[in-house]
């Protein structure tokens, strides 16, 4: 049951399964530095993977194991969230939010229940709640979310070229646009619109950087 509720919660990442079978190593008695060992690893590498973990499921691998949570809860009720959300290009901070309004709602039937009252919500974490539901009641809640017509210009330069980031911007750049316009339309100042887009990017930023 650990090891399946810290699959859940891990969100998306490259290297669950591996980290996972670490954790496992360790709940089975082996050490930092066996681990360390067999994974080719540092043991200061093994011992964050470990510490994480335990913050993933509220203790019991490190620490004292806390009361679960409500949202880890739904994480391992819902635990195909993270593929969907990938799946369906919603960004990895969307699950996040969503799990967190679902903490908030108590259950995925007033959850929805609020979206339906409140359609203006975030459209990302609106689409993810929506093809949850869908999941596991067969039918839509609502209509799909209306997808941007700006195509992504594919990258055409290998992944260690030096000018690849300045590409991708350039690439970005009109989807990014065309996204501001909609949020002024619909009643944001150019301010909100600036912040928001920034904070959003640094959160997407610091997920990257969590994931191992």
């Amino acid at each position: 049951m650990m090891l399946e509720k810290l699959r859940a919660c891990w969100g998306f990442s490259p290297t669950v399964d591996r980290n996972v079978t670490r954790v496992e190593g360790f709940l089975k008695g082996k050490s930092f530095a066996d681990l360390a060992q067999e994974h080719s690893l540092s043991k200061t590498r093994v011992r964050q993977i470990i510490e994480k973990a335990d913050r993933l499921v509220g203790g019991g691998i490190l620490t004292k194991a806390e009361p679960s949570s409500p949202r880890s809860d739904f994480m391992v009720a819902y635990p195909y969230v993270w593929n969907l959300a990938e799946m369906h290009r919603l960004g990895s901070v969307t699950p996040h939010h969503f799990f967190a309004e679902l903490e908030r709602a108590g259950s995925l039937e007033r959850l929805v229940d609020k979206m339906k009252r409140l359609p203006w919500c975030a459209p990302t974490t609106r689409e993810l709640a929506r093809l949850v539901w869908l999941r596991e009641r067969g039918k839509s809640p609502w209509p799909a979310m209306k997808r941007s017509s700006v195509a992504i210009v594919e990258p055409s330069y290998p992944a260690d070229h030096p000018e690849r980031g300045l590409r991708c911007q350039f690439a970005l750049e009109p989807a990014l646009q065309e996204l501001a316009q909609r949020a002024a339309e619909s009643g944001w100042t150019e301010d909100e619109i600036a912040y928001a887009l920034f904070e959003l990017a640094g959160a997407r930023l610091t997920e990257c950087q969590r994931q191992f």
